[in-house]
């Protein structure tokens, strides 16, 4: 814990001393980033980005420089970062500059140079100049002296010096680079011409050492002096990586090795990767320690060179090198591009006993060319001794391959790698045995030529032919240094001139003791012979062949056998005697051998054989096993095994919660119940957790508020692996992760402890009644080691939001809790979920929860009580319910309104609500007794009372106004008891009926006194009933209406298309239908008017109660009267009858003396045939319409017919051939002319005259029938087209243009003046302008001025027309009332528009307009429900009403 405090101690000091740095930012130019870099000019611009780079972790800022910079001399504190790991990363440009007068003298362990330690920096274009040393440091260079991971230098050189007298094997000094302390490290053209001195340690011009890291160094030079106690190179000094390469590289400086260093070179003393195409010009400097000598070449000139490594170099001219080449950037010149490919990997692959099949990895790297290019390989030499395999995620490029010796090959194999371009590059790899001993092969006596036998792996014999030529020194002892034991090596005497593996021994040589060396380049050892061999004379060499040839199998015995021991010597049959070191186990008379009890015991059997004088020993060892052993032997090798494939695959991640012991992880892991596991031993990489002796795992835990560098711990654990009384040893990692429960303890305590209901509440709001917003927190007192998110249980009622989130600066701020009001209250659950922030990916979350429950205040309360606001005050102001008829209150009893007629309740101007936003429905519980309105925003109701003799019935009406954005409704409900019927109320309206149909003539004679003689317009009624006196009263005028009367209703057969409908004459040309306007013919004619009436109250219990008589004679009666229309051509006067008129009513009925009837005639045909000839019709009664005919006609000639009204839609003849529209096509169908034309109307409503000719005729394309359609391309579907067709061929209205109508276009006021103006016969204008916005002259001036002039228009109240706003339907009403008015129509009719549900919206202005326009049933309301009064009238809308006035 102390050394953590003083770390961190370390980083604050650091951080608050560097703090100034960050000032500097705002006196360099640019922005540090590798687009706009600080631009460097000046020493103190290189210090001060030095500073800013050092104060940051990591620090990717980028700089170049824009001129030759002088530190002069000054003490210079290299770019090295708050941490190792925290070094500088970004990009150094020099841009060719230099920066000279560098002084470093370095007594920490930091690194020393320009750049103390980088971490995946790139520094390029960079001149050095000066000195630099160190006394402590492991990591010294002119550039960079330390990398930590990646690092790229590139275009850089360094004059000067650069010392280290740290005494250290693994410390490195050199001209670029001092060591590489994790890499991968490439350096590429660089050059080093300062002194290099690494007394102690390794040195080298360009990388000192590059360790166990990847190193690539290309187009690099060094002519700078090196020393160096370690390694001592030109190049590099020492790199053990095998996918390491050093490439077109050459050295002309001195190499000498200090403090009694063995091992220099010109290029490189101790490198396991490849060197190609590189040179040295020290023949002194050619040992080369665990390298390869022949992929070096010393050269004694530079002549050439500079051709020979590349298009990077080029010839020093200037002599500024002594002659050797420089590198073209040195020159100012742009290096050319060299397409190659690179391969790097091993030369040799040794077979060791621990890896019998070797393989490695081959690389491709294709340069100066697309980097990605597909790469083929091939074995072009090698056959059976490797093969090749592509290895995993190779890609499309095919980049690398691995090379795999085969089970038994040995030899040189040769791969190449080619690509499409035809470029290509190959790899010579040696498959070689190991060495394992060597021995003298061969007679040691004079005249006998002997060789030295290279054993190798396997049992196998060095191949000398294709292996690598070896290097053998034959050498002698003397008898006398032998005999006195003086056997060291430098008392052995070498043999000059032998260096092959035979030699000949000559007669001077006997009686010395024969030896040989050789340099054995896996094992790094010197292999001799483990003594010298004696020389023998001629006699001792023949007992000596014998001896040779005497050979015993000695390899283990594992079982009782028995061993042939030879008496006499194979070759010239010397005399052998057997004596055994252990004669129980092998009895050497016998040969029998016995297993030992326990053990393994060697057992050496040797053999004296003798020749006269001549005494020759051989011994033999032989290991016996015992039974014991051999068991545990075979559980040793199968723990040996499975160490093998275990080692470095498996990392113990125990799972808090799971795991609690190392122990029982590795076991669950073997698998394996017969292996015993236990801890042995236990390192920590870092602590914070911990791995007990007995296994048992302490979890990880670091106060989080200290922000811990580690998040686990981390230990490598070695583990005792035992079986049948073997034991190996496992090491694996065991990383330890955090122990949860202490870090939710933490969470509680810190985080979710200060989470409350009321701090996520705005101030002083109640947590069960929300209306604003939550502030939810996602960090608790700055702690983002512990981050909180929030789920709500109901989005639509609480959102969570994090747009208070949305930058940098503000992406710790608190989410918000967007509270969205629903319609009712609604309970939310809200969930905190904190998550620890320090886990690693490999570990489970932690997590710990805490839950809010709010409510969010609805909607619905505060809405629901403004409807019942409304509600009871649109019944306070119109006074509760009333009666439909009578208009007043209902009266109330009992908490019951009383209900004897239908039923008027308040509108949606009393609620002051509009009907769109907040419908007003009405709803009854008994739909049978009182029937409510079946739209919204209507206002009355039907009430269908009890029978007589039945009791009274209660029904519940519920009348309800709903919030259409929200959907809260709010109602009250009233209790009606409806009043049964009495007969005497039947019997009453009966007798108003009867006497109502005696009296008909008296409701429409108007100013007329006698049937017989009608001189003047008659006057349609609207309502009839008895005053108080039991007069009839008939009403005219709808302000008079009582509700409660009888009333002229829709005769039987009417249909939109007809031109009656409560009032009909039999002949309209002379009193028209509806309004009974007379037009007085020349001669009298007798008409007949038709109605039929019904009870207001009671005449609806008719379709109720359709076998009820009394109810059937209160509905739909048929009254008729018939009048005589005086001419106006003169007659005789004729005598007065002086008798007082009779007041006794008469006859409504009165008989025409002289009855008029009409001939026409008729046919009928389809398109191909005639199916009735044209034929007579006679004695038609005036009035009689086309239609009539029609049915008569094809009756009597026994055809049928379908039609909707007068329309016709199919004829069926006799024999059963069938007509119908569209059944040739979309144009087909049935159509009528009259005397050859085509009417504006339907058949139904086409009056016939006398002489008539009808054709209705079957067409297969109306659309060619002349003059039966308009010119008008865009109403030739349109429902207003026979509108259109009657208002265009009276010349009301025209097209936009030839071919348009426009019949959606908003019709403007414009529009309709023009319209009403043409109406009046265009006629001349006299009047004034009153209007500031008509100018003279346009389409509709005149007709403005007209209407004006005739009170038809007024205006808009400030001088103004306005002549292009569209007219609404109300304004259309005023205009067209006005119109009709001038016209001089009776504009005093009246309609009671409150079943309309939008009664309400009628500007008071239009009031009388709207309720006389439909009462002529010229604005009938849209879809019957709606009148709409303040849409826009269109043009098609128009031309309907206008042909309804046309036919009024």
């Amino acid at each position: 814990m102390k050394k953590r405090f003083l770390a961190l101690l370390l980083v604050l000091t650091m951080v608050f001393s560097l703090m100034p740095a960050a000032l500097a930012a705002d006196t360099l130019s640019g922005s540090g980033t590798e687009d706009d870099p600080y631009l460097l000019a000046t020493a103190a611009d290189l210090k001060a980005f030095r500073d800013m780079a050092n104060a940051e972790a990591s620090s990717k800022l980028c700089a170049t420089l824009t001129a030759d910079i002088d530190l002069g001399g000054e003490a210079w504190t290299p770019f090295e970062g708050p941490t190792v790991g925290g070094a500088y990363a970004g990009t150094f440009d020099g841009a060719n500059h230099t920066i000279k007068g560098l002084s470093v003298n370095l007594t920490s362990n930091a690194g020393a140079g320009l750049f103390g330690t980088v971490r995946g920096a790139t520094i390029k274009n960079l001149k050095v100049e000066g000195n630099v040393s160190a006394s402590s440091s492991a990591f010294v260079g002119g550039i960079v002296g330390r990398t930590q991971t990646s690092a790229t230098i590139d275009s850089c050189s360094f004059a000067g010096t650069v010392t280290s007298t740290q005494k250290n094997d693994a410390a490195g000094t050199a001209g670029i680079v001092g060591k590489v302390n994790k890499g991968p490290v490439t350096i590429t053209n660089c050059a080093n011409t300062a002194t290099v001195n690494g007394n102690g340690n390794i040195a080298a011009g360009i990388l000192g050492y590059g360790g166990s890291n990847k190193v690539t160094i290309e187009n690099c030079y060094n002519t700078g002096a090196i020393s160096g106690q370690y390694y001592a190179s030109g190049i590099c000094g020492s790199t053990v990586k095998a996918t390491s390469s050093i490439r077109n590289c050459y050295n002309s400086g001195t190499i000498t090795a200090t403090n009694g260093g063995s091992y220099y070179a010109g290029i490189t003393a101790n490198f396991k990767g490849t060197i190609s195409n590189s040179y040295y010009a020290n023949p002194a400097a050619d040992a080369l320690y665990n390298g390869t000598p022949a992929t070096a070449i010393a050269i004694t000139f530079p002549d050439g060179l500079a051709d020979k490594l590349g298009s990077a170099f080029k010839e020093d001219t200037a002599g500024a090198n002594n002659g050797y080449p420089i590198l073209v950037w040195q020159a100012g010149e742009v290096v050319q591009p060299d397409p190659r490919i690179e391969l790097t990997g091993p030369d040799t692959l040794w077979r060791t006993a621990n890896e019998p099949q070797p393989q490695a990895t081959i690389a491709a790297a294709c340069k100066d060319m697309d980097k990605d290019t597909h790469v083929d390989w091939t074995l072009t030499e090698g056959e059976g001794i490797v093969t090749l395999e592509t290895p995993e995620g190779a890609g499309a490029a095919n980049q690398s391959v691995i090379v795999k010796a085969t089970a038994d090959g040995a030899g040189k194999a040769v791969i190449t790698a080619s690509a499409a371009n035809g470029i290509t590059a190959s790899l010579t790899i040696y498959v070689i045995p190991q060495i394992t001993t060597v021995e003298l092969e061969g007679v040691v006596a004079v005249g006998e030529t002997v060789r030295a036998k290279i054993n190798v792996l396997g049992g196998g014999e060095y191949d000398y032919e294709n292996f690598p030529k070896l290097k053998i020194e034959w050498r002698y002892l003397t008898a006398a240094d032998y005999n006195a034991s003086n056997t060291g090596t430098s008392s052995y005497k070498e043999i000059t001139g032998t260096t092959g593996r035979e030699y000949t021994i000559p007669e001077d040589m006997a009686g010395n003791y024969l030896s040989f060396l050789l340099y054995d380049t896996v094992s790094r050892e010197y292999k001799t012979l483990s003594s010298p061999v004696r020389i023998a004379t001629a006699e001792e060499r023949l007992l000596k062949a014998d001896a040779s040839a005497l050979t015993l199998d000695t390899s283990d015995i594992r079982a009782a056998t028995t061993l042939t021991l030879p008496a006499a010597g194979a070759v010239n049959g010397s005399a052998i005697t057997w004596a055994s070191s252990d004669s129980s186990i092998i009895d050497p008379a016998t040969g029998v051998v016995t297993l030992p009890a326990s053990g393994i015991q060697t057992v050496t059997l040797s053999a004296t054989l003798t020749r006269g004088e001549a005494t020759a020993y051989r011994s033999f060892d032989i290991r016996v096993w015992s039974q014991a052993e051999l068991d545990k032997e075979a559980a040793k090798s199968e723990l040996r095994k499975l160490v093998e494939r275990l080692d470095g695959t498996i990392t113990l991640t125990p799972e808090y919660g799971r795991d609690t012991n190392v122990n029982t992880m590795l076991s669950a892991k073997l698998d394996d119940s017969s292996i015993a596991v236990s801890v042995s031993k236990v390192e920590e990489v870092y602590g914070g957790a911990g791995v007990a002796a007995d296994g048992t795992i302490t979890y990880f835990f670091a106060d989080p508020n200290t922000t811990p560098l580690v998040h686990n711990g981390s230990y490598n654990v070695t583990f005792a692996l035992s079986k049948a009384g073997a034991t190996e040893t496992l090491q694996v990692p065991v990383v330890i992760g955090w122990d949860v429960q202490r870090v939710r303890d933490a969470i509680s305590a810190e985080i979710t402890s200060q989470l409350t209901t009321e701090g996520l509440c705005a101030a002083g709001e109640d947590p069960n009644q929300l209306t604003q917003d939550l502030t939810l927190p996602k960090v608790i007192d700055g702690k983002r080691w512990a981050l909180i998110s929030w789920t709500s249980s109901d989005p639509t009622a609480i959102a969570v939001s994090d747009k208070n989130q949305q930058t940098p600066d503000t992406l710790f701020d608190p989410y918000v809790g967007v509270v969205k009001t629903p319609a009712q209250d609604k309970a939310v659950t809200l969930t905190a979920t904190v998550t620890f922030q320090f886990t690693d990916t490999q570990e489970q979350a932690i997590t710990v929860s805490k839950v809010f429950y709010v409510t969010v205040k609805g909607q619905e309360t505060t809405v629901r009580e403004d409807l019942l606001a409304r509600l009871d005050a649109g019944f306070a102001a119109y006074g509760g319910l009333r009666d439909a008829v009578t208009g007043l209150p209902l009266t109330q009893r009992d908490g019951k309104y009383l209900a004897a007629n239908d039923i008027h309740f308040p509108t949606t101007r009393d609620f002051g609500v509009d009907g769109k936003n907040t419908p007003v429905t009405i709803t009854s519980s008994d739909a049978d007794t009182i029937v409510p309105p079946d739209v919204n925003n209507a206002a009355r109701a039907e009430v269908y009372r009890p029978l007589p003799g039945e009791a009274a019935k209660d029904v519940t009406v519920t009348v309800t106004l709903t919030d259409a954005d929200s959907g809260v409704a709010a109602s009250r409900d009233f209790v009606i008891e409806v009043q049964p019927l009495t007969q005497q109320e039947i019997d009453s309206e009966l007798a108003l009926m009867a006497e109502v149909k005696a009296h008909y003539f008296d409701g429409i004679r108007n100013a007329n006194t006698d049937a017989k003689s009608i001189l003047t317009d008659l006057h349609p009624f609207q309502e009839v009933y008895l005053d108080a006196d039991g007069q009839l009263v008939w009403v005219y005028d709808n302000a008079d209406l009582t509700g409660s009367g009888i009333v002229p209703v829709a005769m039987d057969g009417w249909s939109e298309s007809e031109q009656w409908r409560l009032f009909r004459s039999s002949n309209s040309r002379v009193i028209s239908h509806e309004n009974l306007l007379v037009t007085r013919p020349a001669e009298d004619k007798t008409v007949t008017i038709r109605s039929e009436l019904s009870s207001e109250t009671l005449g609806k219990y008719a379709a109720r109660y359709p076998d009820n008589a009394d109810f059937q004679a209160l509905s739909h009666q048929a009254v008729s009267a018939k009048v005589t229309v005086i001419g106006t051509t003169p007659v005789d006067p004729t005598p007065v009858d002086p008798t007082p008129i009779d007041p006794t009513p008469v006859d409504p009925t009165p008989v025409d003396p002289n009855p008029e009837t009409i001939t026409v005639t008729f046919q009928l045909h389809t398109d191909t045939e005639a199916w009735i000839l044209p034929t007579v019709v006679r004695d038609l009664p005036e009035g009689t319409t086309a239609f009539d005919v029609f049915k008569q006609v094809l009756a009597a000639n026994g055809y049928t017919y379908d039609a909707k009204g007068s329309y016709v839609q199919a004829v069926t003849a006799p024999d059963g051939t069938k007509v119908a529209e569209l059944s040739k096509g979309q144009y087909s169908g049935w159509m009528y002319r009259v005397n050859g034309e085509f009417p504006d109307t339907y058949m139904g409503a086409y009056e016939l005259e006398d002489g008539d000719g009808i054709e209705v005729f079957f067409t297969a394309d109306y659309t060619k029938e002349a003059g039966a359609f308009l010119p008008f391309v865009d109403v030739t579907n349109h429902w207003a087209y026979t509108d259109i067709k009657r208002v265009y061929n009276r010349g009301w209205m025209v097209g936009e243009s030839a071919t348009i109508f426009a019949p959606d276009q908003e019709l403007t006021r414009a529009m309709l003046a023009v319209i009403l103006y043409a109406m009046a016969g265009e006629p001349e204008v006299t009047a004034a302008n009153p209007f500031s916005d008509v100018p003279a002259g346009e389409w509709y001036t005149d007709a403005i001025i007209w209407a004006a002039a005739n009170g038809i228009v007024v205006g808009c109240g400030d001088g103004t027309f306005r002549p292009e706003m569209a007219v609404t339907r109300a304004q259309a009403a005023v205009m067209l009332c006005g119109y009709a008015a001038f016209a001089g129509r009776d504009v005093t009719v009246r309609a009671d528009l409150s079943a309309f549900g939008d009664a309400a919206d009628i500007p008071a202005w239009a009031q009388a307009e709207m309720q006389w326009a439909n009462a002529e049933k010229l604005i009938l309301g849209r879809d019957g429900k709606l009148l709409a009064p303040n849409a826009a009238a269109t043009r098609a809308e128009m031309a309907s009403i206008l042909s309804g006035y046309a036919a009024a």
